[in-house]
This record gives C-alpha cells, structure tokens and sequence, in this order.
C-alpha cells in the first residue's frame, strides 16, 4: 500500500504532499516514533520530485510534526506541548497575519488572564511577581535583558490564571509577536513606560480586583499599539515567522 497520493491538484506540489502526510500524522495513521519511508519512495509515489519532497518535509519538520534523528532518517515527533505550539506557530504563519491582528488577539487574551490570575493568586506567585518587577526596574537600561523580564512577567500571569486552553491560544500568538516586540525596545522610555504599566497590573492582582487587572492589561496592550504606531510602525505589516521556525526546528 502507498504511503502516500500522487500529488495533484492546486497549490505548489510541495504544499499539496505535506497536507497530505500532516493528515496521516494528525489521524493516527503515522504514530508518533515511527519512521517516514524514503525521500525516493516519497518521489515515486507522489509522483514529484526529490527536491518537492524535502521542501514538504522541510516545512513539516519546522511544524514540529517530524524530526530528523539521522541525516537519512525522519521520524514522527513525539506529542509533548513544544512541538504543539509550534505547530500552532506554523499554521498562524501561513496565514500571513499582520501586526494589527495580533495585536487584536493579544488584546482579547491578556486581560483575561490578567483577570483570573487576581481571583487565583497565592502569596507565593505575588512574591514572584513583585520580583520580577524589581528586577525590571535594575534592566531598565538593558533592553534585552528587560525583555526578557517582560515576557516572564506576562507568562507568569498565564501560568497563575490556569487555564491551559487560554494558555495554548496564547503561546504561537506570543511566539510570533516576541520577536517584534524585541526590536521595538530601543530606548529607556519604553522600558520605563512598560514597568509603568506591570505595577498597576500588579497592583489590582494584589487587590483581587479582577476587572480592575484586566482593564489595566487592557491600557498596556493598546499603550503598545500607540507607541508602535507613533514609532513609525506599519499595523498592516506582516509579521514573518518562518525564521523563527528555521532555528527551532
């Protein structure tokens, strides 16, 4: 039995056969660990050339949906959370999603979870936070070491609300923005203006204000958007991910 169609139908063939095998893997046929036949009996079925099949097993391997343990050999990933956001990640990408929709998703899943995490906060995880607002104020000056400090800010919040499926909608939104939001810090008023806007959300969390931590939220993602904007910032550029998924595959 083939393992896979030939490969007909729209679209550039390379795309047509990685549907096809991400079918296969994402119905159960494939289980995860097992082996992926051969480049030439991929070719010969598909009815394609070597060059198409390692373009669609180029673009699966960066969705996290195979793995290359030899330079010969590709296996099905194993389903742990990582290789799920970056599928996640790859199929946002495809879609060519533009500054201003993730913005608009962000702005929908932030504040929500800024809102559970008031309602759901121990001592413990107010301690960690306020932590971290510390240490943001000592980095104001070192952009990346201030970015970093802001995503495990926003991630501790995820974390505390407790939610894996807002946590899932999340992650490939962040994932695809970061690197954006990276090359926006440039300068001591935005870190500035960013630590601002974590102590007022903190703030309400420490209140069990739930509403009040979401409206908060709510201000620093549209704040983001007008500095974006007044920056220069085009809301209609498309944020590449590709590169991104290049290095982690």
């Amino acid at each position: 039995m083939s393992f896979v169609a030939p490969s007909i139908g729209e679209g550039p063939a390379y795309e047509r056969l990685a549907r096809q095998i991400r079918r296969r893997i994402e119905d159960g046929v494939i289980a995860p660990g097992a082996r992926l036949p051969s480049e030439t009996q991929l070719a010969v079925e598909a009815q394609v050339s070597r060059s198409t099949v390692r373009e669609a097993l180029r673009m699966l391997q960066e969705a996290g949906l195979i793995e290359r343990p030899s330079p010969r050999i590709m296996v099905v990933s194993e389903r742990t959370d990582e290789t799920a956001e970056r599928q996640l990640v790859w199929a946002l990408g495809r879609h060519l999603l533009t500054f201003d929709r993730l913005h608009e998703a962000l702005s929908l899943l932030e504040p929500e979870l800024s809102r559970l995490a008031a309602e759901r906060a121990d001592e413990a995880d107010l301690r960690e936070l306020a932590r971290n607002l510390e240490a943001q104020e000592l980095a104001l000056k070192d952009f990346a070491q201030w970015n970093r400090l802001d995503q495990e800010f926003h991630l501790a919040i995820a974390e505390i609300a407790d939610n894996p499926a807002l946590m899932i909608a999340r992650a490939p939104v962040t994932t695809i923005l970061m690197p954006t939001l990276t090359g926006f810090v440039t300068s001591q008023s935005v870190t500035a203006a960013g630590l601002r806007w974590h102590r007022r959300i903190l703030e309400q969390i420490e209140l069990r204000d739930g509403e009040a931590a979401a409206l908060m939220t709510r201000r620093h993602v549209d704040d983001f958007r007008s500095a974006w904007i007044a920056s220069g910032g085009d809301l209609e550029q498309v944020i590449a991910v590709e590169s991104e998924l290049t290095q982690a595959a």
